[in-house]
C-alpha cells in the first residue's frame, strides 16, 4: 500500500500542464516506435537477402548518429530546444514516410533505401535527445526531477519490453509499410503536443533574460562569445571532474551492453541449450530494466549519484561474473544477474540524468548531453566490435570490464558532485 500511494505521490507532477503535454507526446512517440528496431531488421533482411543488409542498415543508423551528436548538442544549447525537437520530428516522419511509400508500391525497394531512411532517422534521433535533457529540468521543479526522468524511463523500457511482441504481430499482418505508417502517426501527434508546449512554456534563457542579473554572474556574461563546438564541451566537462569519471564509468557499462548482445546468443547457444536460453536472458533484461526504471519512481526519496555509481558497477560485474561461470550456473540464475544488471543500469541510469540536470548550468546542459549520448552511440558499437573479436576470449573481456568498472565505480563515488545547480 505503501508503494502504491508513493507511486501516486510520484506521478503528481503530470498535474504540470507543460511536462504533461511534453510526457504525453513522448508516450505516444516511443509506443509507436516500439515495432520499428526488430521490424527495420527483418525487412531489411528480406530486401537484401542476406544478413549483410541488416549491417549495412545499422551502421546507417548508428553512423548518422556518431556524426551527428555533436551537433545536436550545440544545437540545443544555441536556439529553443522545443524548435530543435520539432525540427527533428520532421527529419524522421520524412525519412519513415518516405520508406513507407516505396514498400506501399511506389518504387521498387532497394537496401540503399533501407540505409538512406536509417541515416536520417539518427541525425534527428541526435538532433532530439540532446534536447529534451535540456529541456526536462525546465519543464518540473528541480525536486521532482528525478521522478520526471523516472517516467521518461519507465515509457522507454515498457516500449522495449513491447517492441519484439509488436514486431511480430504487425510483420505477420498488415505488413512493414504499415509498422512505418504507426511510427510516422506517432511521431505526427508528439509533433502537434510540441508545438502546443511551444505556446505554453518559454525557454529558460529568455526567462534569464528578461530577470535583472545578478551581479556575480554579470562578468560571464561580459566575457566574449561562447564557444560553441562540440569540443568546447570536453572543456565544460573538465569544470566538472565528476562528470567526467562518471562519463568513463557509463562508457565501460556500454561496452558491456554492446558484448553482452553479441557474447550473449553465442555463450546460450554453445553454454546453455540453444536459441531459447538467449530468448530468456533478453527477456530478464527487458524486466530488469522495467523494474529499476518503477523503483526510482517508486522510491521514497531522491537517490544520490555517490551510491549509483557503485550500485551500477556492481550489477554490470555480477552479470560478467555469471557470464564466465556459465559452466557451474543454471540459465535461471544467469537469468537473474541479467535481471539485476538491467536493473541497476536502469535505475542508475535516472539518478544519473538527474545529477547532471541539477548541477550543470542551463546553457551547457544540451553539450554535455550530446557527449553523454555520444558515449552511448560510441561505447555500444564498440563493445559489439569486440564481441566479434574475442569470441575464444570472453571470459578475459569479461574480467578486464569487471576490473575497469570496480577502478572507476570508487572515484565516480567519491567525486559525486554536490547536488545542486552550479552557477558557473
Amino acid at each position: 500500500m505503501t508503494s502504491t500511494m508513493r507511486l501516486k505521490d510520484k506521478t503528481e507532477i503530470l498535474r504540470e500542464r507543460r511536462f504533461a503535454t511534453f510526457f504525453a507526446g513522448n508516450v505516444v512517440s516511443k509506443i509507436g516506435d516500439a515495432a520499428v528496431p526488430v521490424a527495420f531488421a527483418l525487412a531489411a533482411y528480406q530486401v537484401s537477402g542476406s544478413a549483410s543488409g541488416i549491417t549495412w542498415v545499422l551502421l546507417s543508423l548508428w553512423g548518422a548518429r556518431f556524426l551527428m551528436v555533436a551537433s545536436g548538442g550545440r544545437v540545443a544549447d544555441r536556439y529553443d530546444r522545443i524548435k530543435v525537437m520539432i525540427g527533428a520530428d520532421v527529419l524522421r516522419i520524412v525519412a519513415q514516410g518516405a520508406l513507407a511509400l516505396l514498400f506501399a508500391g511506389l518504387l521498387p525497394v532497394q537496401s540503399w533505401h533501407l540505409c538512406l531512411s536509417a541515416a536520417l532517422y539518427g541525425v534527428g534521433t541526435a538532433l532530439y535527445n540532446p534536447a529534451q535533457i535540456g529541456l526536462t529540468p525546465e519543464l518540473v521543479p528541480e525536486e521532482r526531477l528525478q521522478d520526471a526522468n523516472g517516467l521518461l524511463s519507465l515509457v522507454a523500457d515498457v516500449a522495449f519490453l513491447l517492441g519484439p511482441v509488436l514486431a511480430g504481430v504487425l510483420m505477420s499482418t498488415v505488413g512493414f509499410s504499415w509498422v512505418l505508417w504507426i511510427d510516422v502517426a506517432s511521431f505526427a501527434v508528439n509533433l502537434a503536443l510540441l508545438l502546443r508546449l511551444a505556446r505554453i512554456h518559454t525557454p529558460a534563457r529568455q526567462t534569464r533574460a528578461a530577470a535583472p542579473q545578478d551581479p556575480e554572474d554579470a562578468g560571464d556574461e561580459d566575457a566574449g562569445p561562447e564557444d560553441t563546438r562540440f569540443r568546447a564541451g570536453f572543456a565544460i566537462m573538465a569544470q566538472y571532474p565528476w562528470f567526467g569519471v562518471g562519463m568513463a564509468l557509463w562508457f565501460v557499462v556500454s561496452l558491456g551492453i554492446g558484448l553482452t548482445a553479441v557474447a550473449g546468443p553465442v555463450i546460450a547457444v554453445e553454454s546453455l541449450g540453444g536459441p531459447g536460453a538467449w530468448s530468456v536472458l533478453a527477456t530478464c533484461l527487458a524486466v530488469g530494466s522495467l523494474l529499476g526504471s518503477v523503483t526510482v519512481i517508486s522510491a521514497a526519496k531522491q537517490h544520490p549519484w555517490k551510491a549509483a555509481a557503485v550500485v551500477v558497477a556492481l550489477g554490470a560485474v555480477l552479470q560478467f561474473t555469471a557470464l564466465t561461470m556459465r559452466d557451474h550456473l543454471s540459465t535461471a540464475v544467469i537469468g537473474i544477474s541479467f535481471a539485476v544488471s538491467a536493473l541497476t543500469t536502469a535505475a542508475c541510469g535516472i539518478v544519473w540524468d538527474t545529477a547532471y540536470q541539477s548541477e550543470i548550468p542551463e546553457r551547457y546542459l544540451s553539450r554535455l548531453g550530446s557527449i553523454d549520448n555520444f558515449v552511448n552511440a560510441i561505447g555500444v558499437p564498440i563493445g559489439m566490435l569486440l564481441g566479434a573479436l574475442f569470441t575464444a576470449h570472453y571470459d578475459v573481456v569479461f574480467l578486464g570490464l569487471s576490473l575497469l568498472l570496480v577502478l572507476l565505480g570508487i572515484p565516480a563515488a567519491r567525486l559525486a558532485g554536490r547536488g545542486r545547480k552550479a552557477t558557473a
